[in-house]
């Protein structure tokens, strides 16, 4: 029988596609996971402290040369085992790794001396949870017992075991899941809790670059304004950073309400919370979370410099991000606008032609003439015809949006988030009005009204709670008394649901209540929308062409960027 149990569960054949696996991720320069809570690979990885369960694996910094002082790249294997935040004994450790490494030699080498490979391997093994990197070896060392009591005191919570494995031989790769099982199975031992890795990414680390900072700002400040800024992308904006920020004051300045608000629009918060409380930013406590000095300065800076915060977000928002997922789309229709009395003229510029085209780009025209004296070593300054730059105008029509939202109970957390991402940034690209209709419970409801006004727009965003029933019958209505407003041009309604109706509006069938009122859109001068999930792929599909409207199916509604990129590429079709 073998002393390490992961050994006792496989067949020697599991045991082999095991280490091959391994070889083949590392050959691969592939970072990988082991079970829930490790992350293994040739590389440094890094850790989000406001988003402790994502790992970074930076694909530029061989963890051999950065951290080992090895010569050449990929002689080196790093392995994190990731945990609640603790101070983990030391000593306990390293003698659970050290009979690991022992019981697997002797499982390999049946019958035979294994003392000194034993001890290449106390050489090879280095492990770290403080701040200083030793090795096996040095860990078990009689005079390293008696000083690590001392040593231990001075040490701060950590939240993962630190492991370099130098020159592991391919043929030995399953001693690693062996590592890790003995390092989980101690650590349960000292009472501390496992943390899920929930994704890896592998990354290239970049120099440090200058963040946009306001001018206003002391140089001490720029740590408050980047800490600001990266909690404002992680939640929904600076209201609902100052809220969360403001659930830990002690006092009798604490607020009274739960987090279930901020849950409801942005998600789990456990792993900000553990984030935070690394970062400093609260201290933990048995019976309630508190801000630090360090925290109540975030918090009188973030609401000193709101508006600052909030304008730099907006240009944020502005910027077309990348789709990461794809999606699937059915049309029953090309978009196209109705309306031909309202139009935007959009004015580029370029060389003026044979003829006379629009009116003279002034300053476009002089600074082709500066780049032309330069490049032509002109002796003086001058504009000749092959400078005049002129106006070129691009006609297009409006196009109002309506967001018909799914405010059900099953729309909680990161797809809310995603659909408040999609309204802020199609109102800061366009010229648009925007509205907001969600249906949720029993009833659908405006939330904000055609509006150009921005303010209005996130006060009726803040205001969705996901809950209740799905009532899209009554959603569609909502939405149709809102484009029969005259002052509506060109409307699209674009409808967002993960479900199908869960209650009806004039039947007991909220299926087929919805189909009719969706009917109804061809009686207006809308255009639909339907985006949505595979589950409710073939429902939506039927919704879509009793109203002529066009149906796309996301991986998941939670991927603001595929949902940005849909709606642009609708409204560009229905806009020329």
């Amino acid at each position: 029988m073998s002393e390490i149990p992961i050994l006792e569960k496989l067949t020697s054949k599991q045991l082999e596609e095991l280490t091959s696996q391994i070889s083949s991720s590392l050959s691969q320069k592939q970072g990988f996971r082991i079970g829930e809570s490790t992350v293994v690979s040739h590389y440094v990885h890094s850790v989000n402290p406001l988003h402790p369960e994502e790992i970074r694996i930076l694909v530029n910094r061989d963890v051999g040369q950065s951290l080992a002082h090895q010569k050449n790249a990929g002689q080196v294997i790093h392995v994190d085992v990731y945990h609640e935040p603790a101070l983990a004994e030391i000593r306990p450790l390293a003698l659970a790794l050290a009979q690991t490494v022992r019981a697997y030699l002797n499982y390999c080498h049946k019958g035979r001396d294994i003392e000194p490979q034993l001890r290449a391997y106390y050489d090879q093994i280095a492990f770290r949870i403080g701040e200083g990197l030793e090795t096996l070896k040095e860990a078990l060392s009689p005079l390293k017992e008696q000083t690590d009591d001392d040593q231990e005191k001075d040490l701060k919570k950590k939240s993962h075991v630190h492991l370099l494995l130098t020159d592991l031989a391919p043929q030995h790769y399953a001693l690693i899941p062996c590592l890790v099982d003995a390092i989980e199975t101690e650590l349960a031992n000292q009472k501390i809790e496992i943390r899920k890795v929930e994704n890896i990414f592998h990354v290239e680390k970049r120099e440090q670059v200058d963040q946009q900072i306001f001018f206003g700002l002391e140089p001490d400040q720029y740590r408050l304004w980047n800490m600001a800024m990266s909690l404002s992308t992680i939640l929904s904006g600076t209201d609902d950073v100052i809220e969360f920020l403001q659930t830990f004051q002690p006092g009798p300045f604490r607020r009274k309400q739960p987090l279930s608000n901020l849950r409801n629009r942005n998600g789990n918060l456990r792993g900000l919370i553990l984030g935070i409380a690394e970062a400093g930013i609260i201290k933990r406590g048995w019976f309630a979370d508190t801000l630090t000095k360090e925290g109540q300065e975030l918090l009188n800076f973030m609401l000193q410099h709101q508006h600052e915060l909030e304008a730099q977000l907006r240009r944020m928002l502005r910027k077309l991000p990348v789709p990461r997922g794809k999606y699937r789309s059915i049309r029953n229709t090309h978009l196209k606008s109705k309306q031909k009395h309202y139009t935007y003229i959009s004015k580029t510029t370029e060389l003026m032609k044979d003829s006379w085209l629009g009116s003279i780009a002034v300053p476009e025209t002089l600074i082709t003439a500066a780049k032309n004296k330069l490049l032509e070593q002109r002796p003086a300054f001058r504009i000749t015809r092959d400078d005049i730059q002129v106006h070129n105008q691009e006609i297009s029509q409006p196009v109002d949006m309506c967001l018909v939202l799914d405010g059900s109970a099953s729309m909680v957390g990161p797809k809310t988030k995603a659909v408040r991402y999609l309204a802020e940034h199609l109102f800061l690209v366009t010229r648009d009005k925007m509205a907001v209709v969600v249906f949720q419970g029993r009833q659908a409801r405006v939330a904000v009204p055609f509006t150009r006004n921005y303010s209005r727009l996130k006060a009726g965003l803040k205001s969705l709670q996901p809950r209740g029933l799905t009532p899209l019958a009554d959603g569609i209505l909502q939405a149709i008394k809102l484009i029969k407003n005259r002052q509506v041009r060109n409307p699209l309604l674009i409808l967002i649901t993960d479900g199908i109706p869960t209650t009806g509006k004039w039947t007991i069938n909220p299926q087929q209540d919805a189909l009719k009122a969706a009917e109804m859109i061809k009686d207006t001068r809308a255009k639909l929308i339907c985006i949505g999930v595979a589950s409710n792929q073939k429902f939506l599909e039927e919704l879509a062409d009793q109203a002529e409207g066009n149906v796309y199916i996301l991986d998941s509604l939670d991927d603001h960027a595929t949902l940005i990129e849909i709606i642009h590429k609708e409204r560009r079709s229905y806009q020329y």
